[in-house]
């Protein structure tokens, strides 16, 4: 693959990453101000469901995009691999990475769920 194709599409992932984190970052806020906040009582289904599908949608992209991420980084030319970008982009753990975000928005679901019932 040409590397500046690589770059950019590199570029591209590192960005859809960071707006899935901040999506379901504020989604997961929101839903626990009204959990905290808010009289939900009678409406508990419709609250968990906005905590579930967020978390899932965002594990999954998460997943998804660090995955991505592992495979352009490992279509590195030796030439790129060389460079501190290269070899401080081939250091990244990324299969540990994708589980432990992943991890975090299931676990920060499974908080909001247990405060609503």
């Amino acid at each position: 693959m040409d590397q500046t194709l690589r770059a950019s599409i590199q570029t591209s992932t590192f960005y859809y990453f960071m707006i899935v984190m901040v999506l379901t970052t504020i989604s997961q806020l929101t839903t626990m101000t009204v959990i905290t906040f808010g009289d939900i009582s009678g409406k508990e289904n419709v609250v968990a469901a906005s905590v579930i599908g967020p978390a899932l949608l965002g594990a999954f992209g998460i997943i998804r995009l660090l995955t991505n991420m592992s495979y352009l980084v490992s279509d590195m030319d030796e030439k790129m691999k060389a460079t501190a970008y290269g070899a401080g982009v081939s250091g990244i753990p990324f299969s540990i990475l994708k589980l432990i975000f992943a991890a975090v928005f299931v676990i920060i679901a499974l908080v909001q769920l247990t405060a609503i019932y």
